[in-house]
């Protein structure tokens, strides 16, 4: 549960019980907490530097070893694999039908092997076991491909869903049936479609079919009367995870939903061939059925938030689809019209809100408190390595007089909303906003009559939507931010595509942009417009930046690379990568200000903004081919990248002896050979430095999903035949393997140092 500091206070008393009582009221004690806790005034930036040491959240010589290994590790088991994929694809021909059922084979019966030899209720046999599961898929599609044996395709599925099935028996666990589920639901539908022209149109018909909506709804049933019976027995508690009944409840939701609103709009329209033996009419009795059973259920036996969300934003849907169809204000006129619908979607937006957030409320008072853990796992992407409690810390800080001996723990048990309730009010203040731009766009054009200045039209439409707002997102509610939040970023689109349509070259207008984007987010103070706004800057001034310099040189001719314009993005890119390296190093001297969200939304943006465009620089070389590496609009960045990791490895070195600060020096200057040739890797290098250092799991997410897109978009583009691809992807995979191995013997030295020292 995601939760937040407030002002509030526990008592610690005198007691051990009170103390556990206080310490399980707390949540897991992570960097971001003691990062909020900071940013508002509970701890001083020295006492929550301390915190940090205390923890392990700062990482030193050995988590960095540990962190690089594990990286290395993933991506050299990736290429390797990839290589000895593409190899067997290459040779795929030449192979006979029993070497390719070997190879195949091979993998199902390796995974299974290591399944059990680690136990399927290990994490890594659970992992072996599902992998094994997934694999005997493409086993029996190479089985019948390679001996022709005439069976269709849901036959197979038919077969993989009974093999998923009995591993899920035995392997009890979630993942493998939820795989059992996507496998029985194609082979359900190829069955049910195969009489059709294609699989598309057997799923088509399969959609709303009424009789699978009674089979979703019995496994929604038979899992939530298995959890209910594992409440009882700790052996068999991975049937007491929400994510697969939320995922079912899910499906039988989008299905009513998406039939529903084509009943409303164009009336029964599926036709005789979707349905079996229930009629049409059953869908809508079902559904109201459903939706009432599901509401009593999750409401008073099985608390379940996410699934009342869906019921309601599925409801909240049908409504408006209703009075949609029902032409409500439609004969008002066009500006009258989208003022009141605009006005309509405000109202049952905040009426959604009002009453998800009294749910959350009385559904988090009835919970126990006492399951929060004070303290999460250890995990190689650094998310947190503590071994002290609240407590143990809180007492610590005060032995050093960082706080005041009769200062207690602080109070954080009040929740945020989850991400599912925020996103239904995200996606209602959304569409207000967009109803009421097209009011003022309609107002602008028709009741003032500015027809020939269009430009001026959207620019005046955007500016009251804009501030308009900023008066939202200054009021502490969750609908005004999300409504504010949509309204800010409508009219700031609005007013950006006017400056476009005005201002004739593409450079003036890039940089106009960017110092628009600066004024107004110093205006609007809200983190999740700085992030966008810091991202949209980064882009704009390097898009200005290029265009400067083609514009300059002129189709990027070879005799032009002297002139220093050419040089401006590689400036651009270095300053951006230092300031970055810098401001991840020095997190204490603006730490504990009142304008820290704000910076680190600058900080994320900003990286966001430098992945935003090297993905673009490499649309643009595959569109246009341009001849010269450096010219491809990646090479700055590449190069700017890498001096932002020289600038991290000489300052996290300087107090390390000799021989480990020549290691990290000379893996530096190596980042500068990949930036040349491979400038993407360079930034995911530098992306997941900062991540490891300022400890954020989702920076590390994304930049992980990102480098492993380059790469394959990398290796698809490569101009060599597929056996050398295979080659250099098998090569890559050794090396990175290699250092996998160094960084584990170098670790393992220094363990046994500190233990003979010791």
């Amino acid at each position: 549960m995601n939760t937040t500091p407030t002002a509030g206070c526990h008592s610690t008393g005198d007691g051990t019980a009170h103390e556990n009582a206080a310490e399980s009221l707390l949540p897991p004690l992570t960097r971001g907490r003691l990062t909020a806790l900071c940013d508002t005034g509970t701890l001083s930036p020295e006492a929550w530097k301390k915190a940090l040491q205390i923890c392990g959240f700062n990482p030193d010589g050995k988590a960095w070893l540990a962190y690089w290994r594990q990286i290395f590790l993933l991506g050299g088991a990736l290429f390797f694999l990839a290589g000895v994929i593409c190899f067997i694809a290459w040779n795929w021909g030449a192979i006979s039908p029993f070497g390719r059922m070997a190879l195949i084979g091979s993998l199902v019966a390796g995974t299974g092997v290591g399944a059990v030899l680690l136990g399927p209720d290990t994490r890594l046999g659970g992992i072996l076991l599902l992998a094994c599961g997934i694999s005997m898929g493409p086993m029996l599609a190479v089985f019948g491909q390679s001996y022709q044996t005439g069976t269709e395709l849901w036959e197979l599925f038919r077969v993989w869903t009974v093999l998923l099935c009995l591993l899920a028996l035995a392997g009890k666990q979630a993942g493998l049936w939820f795989a059992t589920w996507i496998s029985g639901s194609i082979f359900a539908a190829l069955w049910f479609g195969r009489s059709l022209s294609s699989p598309l149109d057997a799923f088509a018909a399969f959609f709303a079919l009424p009789e699978w909506l009674l089979v979703i709804a019995c496994a929604i049933i038979a899992w939530e009367w298995a959890a209910w019976r594992a409440a009882r027995h700790t052996s068999e508690s991975w049937l007491r995870s929400r994510w697969m009944p939320r995922l079912l409840f899910c499906d039988l939701a989008i299905r009513c939903t998406a039939y529903l609103l084509v009943l409303i709009f164009d009336g029964p329209s599926w036709g005789d061939e979707s349905f079996l033996w229930l009629p049409q009419q059953f869908v809508s009795a079902f559904t109201l059925a459903a939706g009432g059973v599901s509401w009593w259920w999750y409401r008073k036996k099985v608390a379940d938030l996410f699934i009342l969300a869906v019921l309601l934003g599925a409801a909240t849907i049908l409504v408006l689809a209703f009075l949609a169809e029902a032409q409500l204000f439609f004969h008002t006129g066009a500006v009258t019209a989208f003022l009141l619908w605009g006005l309509l979607v405000t109202g049952v937006t905040a009426c959604l809100a009002k009453f998800l957030l009294y749910l959350q409320k009385s559904m988090a008072a009835g919970k126990n408190n006492a399951a929060i853990v004070p303290a999460h796992a250890f995990s190689f992407l650094g998310r947190s390595v503590p071994e002290h409690s609240w407590q143990d810390l809180w007492t610590h800080l005060q032995n050093e007089r960082l706080i005041p001996q009769e200062t207690p723990l602080p109070h954080m048990n009040a929740p945020l909303s989850p991400w599912y309730v925020r996103l239904l009010l995200a996606l209602g203040g959304w569409l207000a906003a967009i109803l009421f731009v097209c009011f003022l766009a309609f107002f602008v054009f028709e009741t003032m009559q500015i027809i020939a200045y269009e430009e001026a039209g959207i620019f005046i439409a955007s500016i009251p939507v804009l501030l308009l707002g900023r008066s939202m997102l200054v009021k502490n509610t969750i609908f005004s931010r999300h409504f504010g939040f949509a309204l800010a970023i409508t009219g700031t689109v609005g007013m950006s595509i006017s400056m476009f349509l005005t201002v004739n070259s593409f450079m003036s207008a890039c940089f106009l942009l960017a110092l628009l984007l600066v004024v107004v987010s110093s205006l609007m103070q809200t983190p999740p417009y700085t992030f966008l706004a810091a991202m949209t800057v980064v882009a704009a001034v390097s898009f200005g930046t290029s265009s400067l310099v083609f514009e300059e040189l002129g189709q990027w001719q070879v005799e032009s690379l002297g002139k220093i314009i050419f040089y401006l993005p590689l400036i651009w890119w270095a300053a951006v990568s230092l300031g970055l390296a810098r401001f991840c190093l020095h997190e204490k001297t603006w730490r504990g200000r009142g304008t820290s969200p704000n910076a680190d939304a600058w900080f994320f943006g900003a990286y966001a903004g430098m992945l935003i465009c090297q993905l673009a620089s490499l649309g643009i070389w595959q569109q246009f081919m341009l001849p010269f590496p450096a010219l491809r609009g990646a090479y700055g960045m590449g190069m700017g990248a890498a001096l932002g990791i020289g600038y991290l490895a000489i300052s996290l070195s300087r107090k390390r002896h000799g021989f480990a600060r020549a290691g990290v020096l000379l893996a530096a200057a190596a980042s500068f050979v990949l930036a040349w040739h491979l400038p993407g890797a360079a930034l995911a290098l530098l992306g997941l430095a900062l991540a490891r250092q300022m400890t954020n799991m989702a920076m590390q997410g994304f930049v992980l999903t990102y480098l492993l897109a380059y790469m394959i978009f990398y290796y698809y583009t490569l101009a060599v035949p597929f056996a050398a691809k295979a080659l250099y992807l098998t090569a890559t995979g050794i090396v990175l393997l290699l250092l996998a191995l160094s960084l584990r013997t170098w670790s393992a030295k220094i363990t046994a140092k500190e233990a003979a020292d010791a």
